[in-house]
């Protein structure tokens, strides 16, 4: 099982609950309550689609819990112990993974879960103590939200299991995706994109949306310039991404409160270390979101300084800094000399995956709602396409912008599934790449990055 090391490392630095993100305090894997709490969880992050179980952290304050902490971690939660422990109530065979990362000199076991599941994995054995059931064979575990907007595993109920029906039919849809390519490899390139073609556009809604998007995105550029004078934040030079997001349909109805914003950040399925839309409430004073205008706002002070809107009535903006401006690691380039064309397809990817989710998770109607995207890159002119992020990850350094600015947009009905994001991300980066000198990428790249990304395996 291929695991993201750097992924692991930033989910204790940064850790955030959600339903892809389980937070325990310090549990004991051989005693009956602990050996429940692990298997309950995994089945629960199966069914959901994969996710992690972090133990050692308080999920009500998120901080590290050092006094309880055992003295031989990586003994206690050896692999070979929780692998055991879930095949036995498992239903379905999968293999987990147990990394331990480390903050402020102390190891931390976290439990990565893979995604795949085909059909819902339920326990196949009762398991009791004191005669008490802490496990009862048959049933099936799932993660959901409590009436305040609270991630928890539980019992699947009747509303949970639309939800993990469709879990399962993406991922047989991905296999059957693959059965077909393998089998239509005689038919013509040429075929393949008229068949598509008509397919997106088939799938539009009928109502042009490119003209409400860019007003969207000025609205909201021009909420940020003036965060930055409230703040009295001056930035360096730097090029920028913004992600404009409009539903499309009927959104039921949300207030700008605490729930909804509980409701978006246990969605969020946390693709990336840094997430698109993250929860700002529990990083700093002057990071925490507030209301203007009926709508959340927030503007972080570090990183990648995002600026994110969250509009309960359907409507999501971020911008953030280039991460090739930003000086993340020894490799990163100079400043407005480079975009790294890999970090562009997962950040459109997640963009549009968490859209999904947080549609869903408000309510909209799956048959009747769809998404309009718009993303927009800034400072590129001069910039060379390149690769600096990921060694692994080769292109050739003579492509070059000599355009400033690049806006795309992006429709897709609201039952898409995530077997079907490559073509999506390849209709918003394709654009973006012909303006390095006409470069085109492969779209079996954007579609193995993209793959990558949800299956949880950058």
């Amino acid at each position: 099982m291929e695991v993201d090391f750097a992924r692991i490392q930033e989910l204790i630095q940064q850790p955030q609950e959600s339903l892809a993100v389980e937070l325990k305090a310090w549990i004991d894997p051989d005693q009956p309550d602990g050996i429940a709490k692990i298997v309950k969880t995994a089945l629960a992050m199966r069914n959901y689609g994969g996710g992690y179980m972090i133990i050692g952290f308080d999920n009500n304050t998120l901080e590290p819990i050092f006094n309880d902490a055992p003295c031989n971690v990586r003994e206690i939660f050896h692999i070979d112990k929780i692998q055991g422990m879930i095949t036995k109530y498992s239903s379905e065979q999968f293999e987990v993974a147990v990394e331990f990362p480390r903050r402020d000199e102390q190891d931390f076991p976290v439990i990565i879960i893979p995604t795949g599941v085909k059909t819902p994995v339920a326990a196949k054995s009762d398991f009791s103590c004191n005669e008490k059931f802490l496990i009862r064979a048959d049933t099936v575990y799932v993660r959901s939200l409590s009436s305040n907007n609270v991630p928890s595993t539980t019992q699947a109920k009747p509303k949970d299991w639309d939800r993990l029906m469709e879990v399962c039919f993406d991922n047989r849809e991905a296999d059957i995706g693959r059965f077909i390519r393998r089998h239509l490899s005689g038919i013509s390139l040429e075929q393949l994109n008229n068949l598509t073609a008509v397919l997106i556009e088939n799938s539009k809604p009928k109502i042009s949306t490119e003209d409400l998007l860019t007003e969207y995105l000025q609205e909201s550029e021009s909420r940020y310039q003036q965060a930055l004078e409230d703040r009295k934040v001056t930035l360096p030079e730097h090029g920028a991404w913004e992600v404009g997001l409009i539903l499309i349909g009927e959104v039921p109805h949300h207030s700008t409160n605490q729930e909804f914003l509980n409701l978006l950040n246990s969605s969020n399925p946390d693709y990336t270390g840094w997430p698109i839309w993250r929860d700002s409430r529990h990083i700093g004073e002057k990071d925490r979101p507030y209301v203007i205008n009926g709508v959340w706002e927030a503007l972080l002070s570090y990183g990648l300084r995002d600026f994110t809107r969250l509009d309960p009535r359907g409507k999501f903006f971020v911008r953030r800094l280039l991460e090739d401006d930003v000086k993340v690691s020894d490799s990163s380039p100079q400043k407005l000399t480079a975009l790294d064309f890999g970090l562009t397809i997962i950040r459109v990817a997640e963009a549009i995956a968490v859209g999904l989710a947080f549609a869903k998770a408000m309510g909209c109607l799956i048959e009747k709602t769809s998404l309009a995207f718009a993303f927009k890159w800034t400072r590129l002119k001069g910039r060379k396409l390149s690769a600096w992020a990921n060694p692994r990850r080769w292109i050739p350094q003579h492509y070059f912008a000599y355009q400033d600015e690049v806006t795309t947009f992006v429709n897709l009905p609201l039952d898409t599934p995530l077997s079907s994001l490559p073509q999506y991300v390849n209709q918003a980066v394709q654009p973006l790449f012909e303006v390095f000198d006409g470069f085109t990428l492969n779209e079996n790249v954007v579609e193995d990055m993209t793959r990558r990304l949800i299956e949880r395996r950058l």
